[in-house]
């Protein structure tokens, strides 16, 4: 996206292609009202001058930097022609004593405020810019007569109008962009937990797989899930289980903090983890790590078959990846591992080996 604007390159592009037709269109229709002794100037502006500054803002518009510098491209384009067409009024009035029509000013002014997207920030100093050259025009030469009072005072509510239009705008569309990344938040993060929800971490872990194809790394899938909770829930109730999941939750973030870590609440008591670019031996390691969790925190539990303490039980697989690695099988592995952890009894870890079946 272009900076600091809603308009992708593509549009910018089929505006400028627009603003080229109207400038051909206001062109003829200028050229009837000009004496014959003006046209060759008029014309020799539009061709030589505006023209070829059009064509150098769209091709700009191919460079890879285009989408950082949009701005500053395009206040010094559009200024530039605001400026041509001064020198085309003040041209016809020396040449001719023609008072050339100013509203192409106020034109290019909320052509490049609305329809090109100027920011406010730049949008105050091209109003400046185009007030200034209107007002010292008609200071040093009295092309506009008595209407001249008039003419400045289209001019200047035209152009901030345009520059207020601007910032309502701008200020709706931040307003709207922040809206959105909230709803996308809220739509990839679990209520509870604040950690990603099983869309989000489907969506994630299709990303690592693609990324790790690529660079023919490890990924590991580890699956969690704690010990007899429901028999915690019936005895505690489910606010303290919810500070159970929560105390999971929390622990799984100080232990993974790659950005590259995918960690999600599953399911209920289950959390999943994802761990790029890692060894067996280090697999081992958290798994053995977030067993000691548990048994460092101490959270009493000895409800139904429960131990004195709240635990977890872990599965994991790893796989290095490659074209055929699919990220559905290694959750159905990793499951695999938990449910023999479960019967291995519980507060353990299990590896899924591919040479081990099922």
């Amino acid at each position: 996206m272009v900076e600091q604007s809603s308009l992708s390159l593509i549009k910018v592009r089929q505006l400028i292609l627009i603003g080229i037709m109207f400038i051909a269109a206001f062109m003829l229709a200028d050229l009837s009202l000009l004496p014959d002794h003006l046209k060759k100037y008029y014309i020799y502006s539009r061709v030589y001058m505006q023209l070829p500054i059009c064509l150098c803002f769209l091709f700009s518009t191919y460079h890879q930097s285009c989408a950082k510098h949009y701005q500053k491209i395009l206040f010094v384009s559009m200024l530039s022609l605001v400026y041509i067409n001064y020198g085309v009024i003040l041209i016809c009035w020396q040449l001719g004593q023609f008072a050339f029509p100013y509203e192409g000013t106020v034109m290019y002014s909320l052509f490049t405020l609305f329809v090109f997207r100027q920011s406010f920030k730049y949008g105050i100093a091209f109003t400046i810019c185009v007030i200034s050259g209107f007002v010292i025009l008609n200071l040093m030469y009295p092309i506009y007569g008595d209407q001249s009072g008039v003419k400045l005072g289209f001019v200047i509510i035209g152009s901030f109008a345009g520059l207020l239009g601007v910032r309502q705008v701008e200020r709706a569309l931040i307003s709207l962009k922040t809206a959105n990344l909230k709803l996308d938040k809220l739509s990839k993060t679990d209520h509870l937990t604040g950690l990603y929800n099983r869309r989000a971490y489907e969506l994630r872990f299709d990303e690592q797989i693609s990324l790790n194809k690529r660079e023919g790394k490890s990924v590991c899938v580890f699956l969690l899930d704690l010990d007899n909770f429901k028999d915690y829930n019936d005895s505690y109730g489910h606010v303290e289980g919810d500070k159970v999941i929560k105390c999971q939750a929390e622990q799984l973030l100080q232990l993974f903090k790659r950005k590259s870590d995918i960690i999600a609440r599953y399911g209920g008591e289950e959390f999943v983890v994802v761990v790029s670019k890692i060894t067996h031996e280090q697999c081992i390691e958290f798994a053995k790590a977030i067993i000691e969790q548990w048994a460092q925190k101490k959270l009493t539990h000895g409800k139904g078959k429960a131990g004195q303490y709240v635990t977890c039980s872990i599965g994991f697989y790893i796989e290095h990846v490659s074209k055929n690695t699919d990220p559905i099988k290694m959750v159905e592995k990793a499951d695999k591992a938990l449910y023999k952890a479960k019967e291995q009894g519980r507060n353990c870890f299990y590896e899924y080996k591919n040479d081990r079946g099922k």
